[in-house]
């Protein structure tokens, strides 16, 4: 039998193999297009956290907020300008319009339900 922490560990490890590769294919850009001066980031389904935690790093001054259905991966040891958040993003949005000057959103396309991908697009938009 496999413990739940080993299932754990090996999603953690899966999702930090996904960030790795995606950083070779952008040649280490974490922002498309480039962004001059950001403020406040938005990580949609930030899994292991490894991109937010990467931005949050990179940018001090930066909040960088992560959104996930679930907590379990979150990383003990995060930078204080990383704020891990519960929420499901097959929900509309509580945030304010304008509340980000960059929305990550990638590997999540099997985690939106089909019926909310309209309503999805237009959340990161505003």
């Amino acid at each position: 039998m496999v413990s739940s922490g080993t299932l754990k560990q090996e999603e953690a490890d899966r999702l930090e193999s996904q960030h790795q590769v995606l950083n070779m294919v952008f040649d280490e850009r974490q922002f498309f297009p480039p962004v001059q001066r950001v403020r406040s980031v938005l990580d949609c389904g930030y899994g292991a956290a490894s991109w937010a935690i990467e931005v949050a790093e990179a940018n001090p001054s930066c909040t960088v907020i992560g959104i996930d259905i679930t907590p379990h991966m979150k990383p003990d040891d995060l930078p204080e300008n990383f704020i891990p958040q519960l929420d499901d993003i097959n929900h509309p949005f509580t945030f304010d319009a304008n509340s980000f000057d960059f929305v990550n959103s990638r590997l999540v396309g099997g985690g939106v339900d089909r019926n909310r991908w309209l309503g999805y697009l237009r959340d990161i938009k505003k």
